[in-house]
């Protein structure tokens, strides 16, 4: 089973109180029954509620936290019940609900190690994507987690990106993952983010190679394109190169080979308009 990212105690840590303005006062009695409906675990009341609050002029500032609310609520009845050893569909509805809503970072990031353990690494690479975003947007994480558990999702979300372009998914098949945009200036976001809540980001890119060759695969190609874009847009100051053999081979094969493999990445980021040389450049080999 996938490991969890337990929040069991959220549902009851993310309650909001009104202010004492004039159109919050007005929105009170939703906002009470809401809360009431939560503490009770009553799901289906609580998002009567939210549809109240949603179509309501006065009580659209208590939107966001209600729903970030609700998702943790069904989030951690999801949990709960994959806990027990339940079968997927008991917890199949209310893990994809509180996801759906995109409010909580938590409840993308259960679903994504969940995909990891099924082998869909598309999905999961997609599913920590948006945990990225919905931590990089202050209104819907307005304190940000902990750098390690940062960190910890960045380096989750590599990896699930380094399966999907060279392990075989669940469909048999290999693939790059096309990268979510930033919800603020539409740079890419997701794992090609600059920073993180202040948290910079170094990245491994999935560029693979044909079979003891130095040319890109097509997944490889796809993959350096969307490196020349970001190094487009961001212009780093620091560029790394590290060339990885095939596993069989000599030592002294391989090593030769992975920097002709550094030196093709070079070479198509050129043939791309991409001067890797403009910044500090560092080539590493492996045998």
């Amino acid at each position: 089973m996938a490991r969890l990212v337990l929040i069991a105690s959220t549902a009851c840590a993310l309650g909001f109180a009104s202010t004492s303005d004039g159109r919050t006062a007005d929105c009170q009695p939703i906002i009470d029954q809401f809360n009431r409906a939560v503490d009770a675990w009553l799901e289906n009341e609580a998002q009567v509620e939210i549809d109240k609050i949603a179509v309501s002029a006065k009580c659209g500032q208590s939107q966001v936290v209600a729903q970030r609310r609700l998702a943790a609520l069904r989030l951690s009845a999801a949990q709960i019940l994959m806990e027990r050893g339940r079968p997927v569909a008991d917890y199949d509805r209310p893990l994809n609900s509180a996801e759906s809503m995109e409010v909580l970072w938590q409840a993308s990031a259960t679903p994504g190690e969940r995909r990891c353990g099924e082998r869909k690494f598309v999905e999961a690479t997609q599913a920590y994507d948006r945990v990225i975003e919905i931590v990089k947007n202050e209104t819907l994480t307005p304190p940000p987690p902990e750098r390690f558990e940062i960190e910890g999702l960045m380096a989750r979300a590599a990896q699930a990106r380094l399966l999907a372009a060279n392990a075989k998914n669940a469909d048999g098949q290999s693939r790059f993952v096309q990268t979510a945009r930033d919800h603020r200036d539409g740079t890419l976001g997701g794992i090609f983010s600059r920073s993180v809540r202040g948290t910079p980001q170094t990245v491994s890119i999935p560029i693979t190679f044909d079979h003891a060759k130095t040319t890109l695969t097509s997944v490889g190609e796809l993959a350096a394109d969307k490196w020349a874009t970001a190094l487009k847009e961001q212009r780093p100051d620091h560029i790394k190169l590290v060339g990885h053999p095939d596993v069989r081979g000599s030592a002294k094969t391989n090593l030769k080979r992975s920097a002709a493999r550094s030196e093709a990445v070079d070479a198509y980021m050129k043939e791309k308009a991409i001067e890797t040389s403009g910044a500090a450049l560092t080539s590493r080999y492996r045998s």
